[in-house]
């Protein structure tokens, strides 16, 4: 799984700007919301500003539980252009992920011998 932070300013309607995207990745056996919300934090660290997801990558929990967890500000989409923000950051996490699956795929069928 990877995890795209994207800080972006965002109006009503779509994203105006883009400063920074950041990608962690994590290997689990299990998903549960302690690991969703540990990756979040960690991926989402040192970029400023209010954290927005879908309510189902927080397993539908209430804002202000979701707030108290992570420790700082955080909402739901309510607006087209928050929602536009956060397909970015699905394909950019997308393609994060068939970026370190097809590096490992490379891996496999490389001969490091050089003879």
């Amino acid at each position: 799984m990877v995890c795209a932070a994207v800080s972006a300013r965002i109006s009503p309607e779509y994203i105006e700007e883009i400063y920074q995207v950041r990608l962690k990745p994590c290997v689990a056996e299990t998903l549960d919301l302690n690991i969703v919300v540990n990756l979040v934090s960690a991926t989402s660290q040192c970029i400023h500003g209010t954290v927005i997801a879908e309510k189902g990558d927080m397993y539908n929990l209430d804002v202000w539980k979701v707030n108290s967890i992570l420790g700082r500000d955080f909402k739901y989409p309510e607006s087209l252009g928050e929602r536009n923000a956060i397909e970015l950051a699905h394909h950019i996490s997308f393609a994060g992920r068939n970026l370190i699956i097809h590096q490992e795929d490379d891996k496999v069928g490389v001969d490091t011998n050089n003879e």
